[in-house]
């Protein structure tokens, strides 16, 4: 998901929220909400936003069918969050006293919908908005849902994009006339429309609270009573079929702003370093344990399972766990409750859900061999970094210079020049310093993206020499998509100088990156 620039809008931390007459729209016009008494009983509400471009208009009965989707879309939450232990906790909503009404924010843009096909545009007029109405929104959280006008339940189609996403803390849907939640589980095109509209309305208000991408295991998935996650293919099951919220998501949601009742700090920064790992087959199951060290406590740590061939986690495996108070993990994934197996690469992701709402994660590569896996992941001593510089490198971009491998800040990185692209083999070499020192192998730790394959090092070459002359391949080979990776050297090594020498990247777009650089 892509990051996004927000202008600064002031939190309001309500315990009984209501909304006072003279609320203005986007353009300055008051408005005049069917229902003046919205409440809740929780400090931050979901912002609900109603988005109409000039050369739209409201679609009937918004207010009211909007109203009762998001209401049973709290009621499946709850339900969710009970289930796994959690309490009854969901989003918080601003409601009328009957519960039938919530607080929908009307803006409207100054340009046709073709102006609108992405978020940026959309923004400025909800910031407006809000900035025109001090004390109005309730949390950090944005649900914007943009009208139009074609029937797409009746076959009629969107003349362009409109945007249907989920980035930062803020989520993008649409309402189309007639878009029901009486319309979810009917046959033909009106049960289909409302299922993929309503259920991946629910699917990217996840990832606008803090939701990544994730799958059922395989006992789930053939589960009548689990079937599909809302965050992995949910938005054509929802309503349809058996879709559930993973424990995964509601260890993530239980530390969301928009699910508390109690006011408090949310979203500080959260860090976290693996001091000590070790993952091992034993028997019918993948055994992970270690220790981590971290400056917020989590309440759970979650192992997640993400394939190669699908960086961004529709398919990911989750399992999770309550969180000790010694900061160690011990969690059993049964190999059989991996539903893709065969030939595959994966990517193990730690993943710590802190107190304080934020998440952080450490990434480790592993794969399946027939069906079979095969884990080398294990802590290894380092060598002492201290007199390494940078000697030379082919190129990089301004703020992502080639330092940065050598800081020992994991969300840092250095990344070749996209503003005067190169192409393969691109090369960064290091110079240990007047003593030459000798390794077993060389890691690297990869660009800190949850997602994705930009500029991550495929094929690539590590060369060793004493005199930054004659050069001598010390390991040539593959990496993995994500994570620490160790890369060991046939023989053990002497040298003062070394280098990655890429061959290709993931992305195939002749770039490359690497966040630390290390020797075992």
């Amino acid at each position: 998901m892509k990051q996004l620039a927000l202008k600064a809008i002031a939190l309001f931390f309500i315990v009984l929220a209501s909304c006072s007459k003279g609320e203005k729209e986007s353009n300055g016009t008051p408005i005049d909400p069917v229902d003046q008494n919205f409440q809740s009983d929780y400090k931050y509400n979901l912002n609900v936003v109603y988005f109409v471009p000039k050369d739209v208009v409201p679609n009937p009965a918004y207010e009211e069918r909007i109203s009762k989707i998001m209401i049973a879309g709290q009621s499946y939450f709850q339900q969710w969050m009970e289930y796994w232990g959690l309490g009854p906790k969901t989003f918080g909503l601003l409601k009328n006293k009957d519960n039938t009404r919530i607080k929908i924010h009307l803006v409207k843009g100054d340009k046709n919908s073709t102006a609108y096909i992405d978020d940026a545009a959309i923004v400025e007029h909800v910031n407006a908005y809000f900035l025109a109405n001090p004390g109005v929104a309730s949390s950090d959280h944005y649900l914007v849902l943009t009208a139009v006008n074609k029937k797409l339940d009746q076959g009629e189609v969107l003349p362009h994009e409109v945007p249907f996403y989920g980035t930062g803390k803020w989520c993008y849907a649409l309402d189309y006339p007639g878009m029901s939640q009486d319309n979810l589980g009917k046959s033909g095109l009106v049960g289909e429309k409302a299922t993929i509209y309503i259920g991946g309305l629910l699917h990217e208000m996840g990832h606008g609270i803090n939701l990544p991408h994730n799958g059922p295991t395989a006992s789930q998935y053939a589960s009548s009573r689990f079937g599909m996650t809302l965050m992995g293919a949910g938005n054509y099951t929802y309503g349809k079929s058996p879709t559930f919220i993973s424990f995964f998501d509601a260890a993530t949601l239980s530390n969301c702003q928009v699910f508390s009742k109690e006011a408090k700090a949310f979203y500080g920064s959260a860090t976290t370093k693996v001091d000590q790992i070790a993952a091992t087959v034993e028997g019918s199951e993948i055994v992970v344990q270690g220790s981590y060290t971290t400056n917020v406590a989590p309440t759970h740590v979650t192992i997640r399972n993400i394939l190669e061939s699908d960086p961004e986690g529709y398919q990911s495996i989750t399992f999770t766990q309550k969180a000790k108070d010694d900061n160690t993990f011990n969690v059993k994934m049964p190999i059989s409750e991996f539903r893709t197996k065969a030939n595959m690469n994966y990517t193990l992701q730690i993943f710590l859900h802190h107190k304080n709402g934020s998440s952080s994660y450490v990434f480790y590569p592993y794969k399946f061999v027939n069906n079979i896996p095969v884990i080398d992941i294990a802590t290894r001593p380092l060598l002492d970094r201290k007199n390494w510089t940078i000697e030379s490198v082919t190129t990089f971009q301004v703020g992502y210079q080639p330092t940065r491998v050598l800081d020992g800040n994991e969300k840092t990185y250095w990344h070749t020049s996209w503003s005067n692209p190169g192409s393969h083999p691109h090369h960064i070499t290091i110079n240990v310093g007047e003593n030459a020192v000798t390794a077993n192998g060389v890691s690297y730790l990869t660009r800190p993206d949850n997602t994705g394959a930009a500029a991550k090092i495929k094929e690539f070459k590590v060369e060793v020499s004493m005199d930054n002359q004659h050069w001598e391949v010390a390991y040539s080979g593959r990496g993995a998509l994500n994570g620490r990776q160790y890369f060991p050297f046939a023989t053990s090594k002497t040298f003062r100088y070394f280098r990655i020498v890429t061959v290709n990247d993931f992305k195939g777009e002749n770039h490359a990156s690497i966040a630390e650089l290390d020797l075992y």
